[in-house]
């Protein structure tokens, strides 16, 4: 699997979070700081809202 591969992989990394997924998405997070980190996965689940917003009201 792929998170399995990058958390295998001898890499340092500047928080101890070095994988972050969302559904089937896996993400490399090591070379991000924990503010980074935390912005990125607000931009997901920023995103991920707007996605089901827009299927929830297609014609906008």
């Amino acid at each position: 699997m792929e998170a399995r591969w990058i958390m295998d992989r001898r890499c340092d990394a500047l928080s101890e979070i070095v994988v972050v997924s969302r559904g089937e998405r896996y993400y490399d997070v090591r070379a991000m700081t924990q503010l980074e980190i935390d912005a990125f996965l607000e931009d997901l689940v920023r995103a991920e809202f707007a996605q089901l917003e827009a299927a929830k009201y297609p014609d906008n």
